[in-house]
């Protein structure tokens, strides 16, 4: 059995070494990571400017790092997301299975009981279809799997050109500071979106991080459309349309302009990324209109309202 501690700034680059040699790996890889160092570091100095108050690790009677897990904790919510349990077993070793989730269990144990997760009443798991380890821990916790989804993609050329296609930008704005306008989009995405991670009012104030575009029309807001730069990709995290004016079009314009606007604002990346659930026909249909396919399937699992340890 490995030894569990909480992690230190030292254990840093052995950290983002070891989840990147695991995220190559579908049958490891957690959906809130990235797949090389240049990523997971960026996603590492997103969870504040220490980490280690959100991550705890286990090593081996050497010293060698074994095991990781980071917790994003959204306060609001008192929600927590976990990247990881990432567990480095020998592929040799004769209890594979037993020993990754023992380690997977201690790792856990651990977090729940850093300071940062007080008060934390739900948890949330992202991984790969093919995470059999990540689906027997979640089904062991009780933290029953929620929903499946494709991620999307568009790289190279056709990202540029839809880059480059101005239809429609002129409707589509970034989000104004009139309050009445902001409060729309906070309404609107809190209906689009009742469970998202973030909030409309949230949203809409900046202090998620998200670049926020709109689609007005005489009447008012229409639509809007919401993401962020990583290292490798600009994501779009949500799109939401009004009822009447869906179907025609204004979901592809927002996308649009957003990706125009991440690549303004942060300069240009090799990939455009979106998660839809896989039963969101509409807008799977809206992405592969602007070019992009599926790139793989993830599964989302989640924990509401249980009383976590103290």
């Amino acid at each position: 059995m490995y030894r569990v501690r909480t992690a230190s700034p030292a254990d840093l680059p052995a950290v983002i070494e070891l989840v990147a040699r695991l995220q190559r790996e579908p049958a490891h890889h957690i959906a809130f990571h990235g797949e090389t160092e240049a990523e997971v570091a960026e996603e590492l100095a997103g969870l504040g400017p220490d980490w280690t108050e959100l991550a705890v690790v286990v090593e081996d009677r050497n010293g060698r790092l074994r095991g990781v897990l980071s917790v994003e904790v959204e306060d609001e919510q008192r929600r927590a997301f976990l990247y990881g349990p990432y567990v480095d077993v020998p592929a040799n070793h004769p209890a594979a299975g037993q020993l990754w989730q023992q380690t997977a269990d201690t790792l856990l144990d651990a977090a729940l009981h850093l300071p940062s997760v007080a008060g934390v009443t739900a948890l949330d798991l992202f991984g790969h279809r093919r995470n059999r380890l990540l689906a027997d821990f979640a089904t062991r916790h009780d933290i029953p799997a929620a929903s499946t989804t494709r991620l999307l993609t568009l790289t190279g050329a056709d990202l540029r050109a839809l880059l480059t296609d101005a239809a429609d930008q002129d409707r589509v704005v970034p989000l104004p500071a009139d309050p009445t306008v902001r409060a729309a989009v906070a309404h609107l995405h809190d209906t689009c979106f009742p469970n998202a991670p973030t909030s409309g009012p949230r949203l809409v104030s900046g202090a998620s991080g998200h670049t926020v575009v709109v689609l007005l029309g005489s009447a008012g807001l229409l639509g809007y459309a919401a993401g962020y730069a990583q290292a490798g990709e600009h994501y779009v995290d949500v799109v939401g349309v009004d009822e009447p004016v869906r179907g025609l079009g204004a979901g592809r314009s927002l996308v649009r302009r957003l990706l125009v606007e991440l690549v303004a604002a942060a300069g240009s990346r090799d990939r455009a990324a979106a998660l839809v659930n896989l039963d969101n026909h509409a807008s799977e249909r809206m992405f592969t209109a602007l070019g992009f396919t599926c790139r793989t399937e993830l599964v989302s699992y989640h924990r509401a309202e249980a009383p976590l340890p103290t």
